[in-house]
């Protein structure tokens, strides 16, 4: 497993706490790695990889770039909010694959309330510092942010009214030359060794007892099922809806 690197010795308490609970080493030094490691400093927790496409460290920021604009146009995202469907009331939705919680934000600026779940335990930890440093705080209080496998959830999930999976697509050299983030994130599930089966995952998340399921497709994926009871399509991504 990769090390907590942390160049400041007045953060050292945090970086091993941090650190037993990843169950990592931690680094006191600012001296550079030529391996992947996480990184605490005063601007807070990032990841880096030598092999990844951006040489910057990877750091999810919810106050800024293409994950706050989204925030702040939520009313706009048509798609979604079809597939969600209208209500008189707000939603419990379950979140299976957080990610960087974009599409978590988006439910949450619409007002519902959301479980999000995220396999990822470095994934989950660079959520957690994000949360802390989002300068708006009210916006996560409908959300419960936990670190698990949708699987291994689905058991004890209830009262829920929307599932949402969003299975992360297949990294090709086109999507991997678009998006930094996403190569990074690409990487981190192959440090931490989780190559979920995604129609299996379907299948399992479809035994959870709600009103519906939607799952976040490519516009030219094959669908998980047949018994698809509506689509809602854009022009590269599509919401197969399961009622």
């Amino acid at each position: 497993m990769i090390p907590l690197v942390c160049p400041s010795a007045n953060l050292q308490g945090l970086a091993e706490e941090l650190a037993s609970n990843l169950r990592i080493k931690a680094i006191i030094s600012n001296q550079p790695t030529d391996q992947p490691y996480l990184y605490l400093s005063e601007a807070g927790l990032s990841f880096f990889h030598p092999e990844a496409r951006s040489k910057n460290k990877f750091q999810i920021d919810f106050n800024s770039g293409s994950t706050g604009w989204r925030v702040k146009r939520a009313n706009h995202e048509k798609l979604i909010k079809k597939a969600l469907g209208k209500s008189d009331r707000p939603l419990n939705i379950l979140d299976c694959t957080a990610g960087m919680l974009q599409d978590t934000l988006l439910f949450l600026s619409l007002g519902h309330k959301v479980t999000a779940l995220e396999q990822s335990k470095i994934l989950f930890y660079l959520l957690q510092d994000a949360l802390r440093r989002r300068d708006d705080q009210s916006i996560f209080e409908k959300l419960d942010l936990i670190h698990t496998n949708a699987c291994s959830y689905a058991a004890q999930a209830k009262n829920f009214d929307v599932v949402y999976f969003d299975p992360m697509y297949p990294l090709t050299k086109k999507n991997a030359l678009t998006s930094g983030k996403l190569d990074y994130i690409s990487k981190i599930l192959e440090i931490e060794s989780i190559n979920n089966d995604s129609l299996e995952d379907f299948e399992q998340l479809q035994l959870i007892p709600a009103k519906k399921i939607v799952v976040k497709r490519s516009i030219k994926a094959e669908p998980f099922s047949t018994q698809i009871n509506y689509q809602v399509a854009g022009k590269t991504t599509r919401f197969d809806v399961y009622i």
